[in-house]
């Protein structure tokens, strides 16, 4: 690919500068206009990894080319590059490629390290804001008319379980970001959850909460947007071709989110000026909106924008709505913005996401948006055109995942940039063992820790107290770090959700369960070890109990006691971290029974301290157990199966949530709303 026309602040934008003579002079058609998303970013890696997917269909297919083929002098210009197929005829040696970016705007934010709001506070303001959104629908619903409307569902305790919650997710991603930090260098594998989920976080907080930054952004789309046109103008009067470009844009993240603000204040006629006063120019949106054919989102959060900051689209009133010129078909904004916006067809929107996407989702409060503001600018549906799959095997890093996907690129060409009549693009397909992958990884991380966290505390017993290495051991540590899982997971059930009659409650008796079973698969001798000490206290006021180690009592005695120790957190107060010590304390205090009353059966002569470092082991990784099951269950029940979006959805229209059933909770995530105005 050859790079072609740049323009900056500093020189003529209808001056093409070019930094490398490409093979052949020719005229560019098509503009693919990439703008990246959230965290650190490196100046034009984003356009070239949209280039390279590009490339793929070229036959051959092109190499990648170094960063170096595609920069620029600063963040504020824009370079317009080609590609060099073989291929004389092939139609994408027509197609330039340019980049939106952005992301030196939030670094120096970051830098600065004074504006931005620490992740746990502003975590809570979400819920809080979450909170404000309930109390301005359905309690002032039941207020204006209690009559005529059933009781609000939730009160203050519901909404402070959701700051626990998310205390606890803050919590779990830093235990887990320094545990994988040490997985990274010991060479085994590299996940980066953290940094993806704290850059996401502090860019949020920049596009929704600081608007002076946000307008800082939002000049340099437009900017970037006027330069890249003028650029290409120049390029193709050089070239005797048109001057009307066939802009497509790809964004990805927040940079969806930014480029969908811009593209609705473009449907109003704005002109962009800079907030800062650096760069006199003024850029009128005009020049370029009516060019735009195309706009791909991959891993998009603009419904969490909609549904939780709601100012941010207030100006948008009253603005957006469309009607058809009867003569040329075009689409007109009839609304009280500027005048003179049009558009020759509809933008065929497309947007891509994974279910196993922490921040990208489908977008059927986008769609719902549009048709409450009358605005058919977009061919979007989103039964056809918001395309869920499951691909990529890692949460987190499936937010990244989408620009190395040739099938998501494939269908966006094949069906938005080069169409070809009679030929329908091969939608991306859904991998059902890498969604089952995908899903299973965290719960078997899970199991893994507590499989840990039991194998310590057994060599911690077998040093200490004598007779205490069993046989059997394989299918003893299995059976009991089953049943440490189980209760774990029947004790936090009830507590990361909203426990209205029992129904969580009910899951995890269900849960516990299984675990009894793992108690009845014990041999006898493990039993005894375990239950003996409780009967032997029982004993004192039930002489005639059988303590025999086959004995069928010790085995419910043991259910017993692992029943105390789940639901001792049920008990106390509606907050997550509450329940978890509780977990611990009430279930660290039975072990430690255990060991001491096999203590004072033995004859003491071995140090204790092995025993203290296995228990205070045990009691760590039995933590970081819990914290990883509350993150993946909320994970699931709330993001990847979309509760939290629907409740939001829900309380913007007046109406209070309800718990989903069990049919709807296993409901595939990319059920599709047939909403489109």
């Amino acid at each position: 690919m050859a790079p072609e026309g740049s323009a900056s602040v500093d020189t003529d934008p209808l001056v093409v500068a070019s930094a490398a003579a490409p093979a052949e002079a020719r005229p560019v058609d098509k503009i693919i206009v990439a703008i990246h998303g959230i965290g650190s970013q490196s100046r034009s890696s984003t356009i070239r990894n949209v280039a390279s997917r590009f490339g793929d269909r070229c036959t051959p297919p092109l190499p990648m080319m170094p960063l170096g083929y595609f920069n620029v002098g600063n963040e504020t210009e824009v370079r317009i590059s080609y590609l060099d197929p073989i291929d004389k005829h092939d139609p994408l040696r027509r197609v330039g490629f340019a980049e939106v970016f952005w992301a030196d705007i939030p670094k120096a934010v970051v830098k600065q390290d004074d504006l931005l709001e620490e992740t746990r506070a502003w975590g809570r303001t979400v819920v809080g804001r979450a909170q404000s959104i309930y109390a301005q629908t359905v309690e002032k619903k039941y207020n204006d008319d209690p009559k005529i409307w059933s009781k609000p569902k939730l009160d203050e305790d519901d909404f402070g379980m959701g700051i626990g919650v998310v205390d606890e997710i803050i919590e779990t991603i830093g235990v887990m970001e320094n545990l994988l930090t040490i997985a990274d260098k010991a060479g085994l594998f590299k996940f980066e959850l953290a940094p993806l989920l704290r850059d996401y976080i502090g860019d949020v907080q920049l596009v929704a909460d600081f608007p002076f930054q946000r307008d800082k952004i939002l000049y340099r789309f437009h900017s970037a947007m006027g330069k890249i046109v003028q650029a290409f103008v120049a390029h193709n009067r050089k070239n005797k071709g048109t001057d009307q470009p066939e802009i497509y844009i790809v964004a990805h993240s927040e940079g969806t989110v930014i480029s969908f603000l811009g593209l609705l204040e473009a449907f109003t006629g704005k002109v962009a000026k800079d907030p800062e006063n650096k760069d006199p120019s003024d850029y009128d949106s005009r020049h370029w909106i009516g060019d735009v054919r195309g706009y791909m989102t991959i891993g998009s959060p603009i419904d969490k924008h909609l549904l939780l900051w709601p100012a941010l689209w207030t100006e948008f009133k009253h603005k957006l709505r469309t009607a058809v010129d009867a003569q040329s078909g075009s689409i007109v904004f009839v609304g009280n913005g500027a005048p003179g916006v049009r558009l020759g067809q509809k933008i065929k929107w497309r947007n891509y996401y994974d279910y196993g996407d922490p921040i990208g989702f489908q977008l059927d409060t986008a769609v719902e948006f549009l048709w409450e503001h009358h605005c058919a600018a977009f061919e979007f549906v989103t039964k056809d055109h918001d395309i869920g799959f499951s691909r990529y095997l890692l949460p987190g890093k499936a937010h990244n995942d989408y620009w190395t996907d040739g099938s998501v690129f494939g269908h966006f060409i094949a069906d938005v940039v080069l169409p070809q009549p009679g030929k329908p693009a091969q939608r991306p397909e859904s991998s059902w063992m890498r969604g089952v992958v995908s899903t299973a990884i965290p719960y078997l991380l899970t199991l893994l820790v507590h499989v840990a966290a039991v194998f310590v505390l057994y060599k911690g017993i077998t040093a200490l107290v004598p007779g205490s290495e069993f046989a059997h051991l394989p299918l003893q540590l299995s059976m009991l770090s089953g049943l440490l899982f189980c209760m774990t997971v029947a004790a936090r059930l009830p507590r990361l959700v909203k426990t209205d009659r029992w129904r969580w409650h009910a899951a995890g008796l269900a849960v516990f369960a299984v675990g009894a079973l793992c108690i009845w698969a014990l041999p006898g001798e493990s039993v005894g070890f375990l239950a003996s000490p409780f009967a032997a206290v029982l004993q004192i006021w039930m002489p005639a109990l059988d303590v025999s180690a086959h004995s069928t009592t010790l085995r419910l005695l043991l259910i017993a006691v692992c029943f105390t120790v789940t639901s001792s957190g049920w008990w106390i107060g509606r907050k997550p971290n509450r329940g978890r010590w509780a977990l611990l304390g009430v279930g660290m205090a039975a072990i430690g029974f255990i060991v001491l009353v096999r203590l004072l059966d033995g004859d003491g002569a071995k140090p204790t301290w092995p025993m203290l470092l296995a228990g205070l082991a045990f009691l760590y990784l039995w933590w970081l157990g819990i914290l990883i099951f509350d993150l993946t269950f909320v994970w699931h029940r709330y993001i990847r199966n979309s509760v939290a979006i629907d409740t939001l959805r829900q309380w913007k229209q007046g109406r209070d949530a309800t718990p989903r059933s069990a049919k709807e909770f296993w409901k595939r995530p990319d059920a599709a709303r047939t909403h489109a105005p």
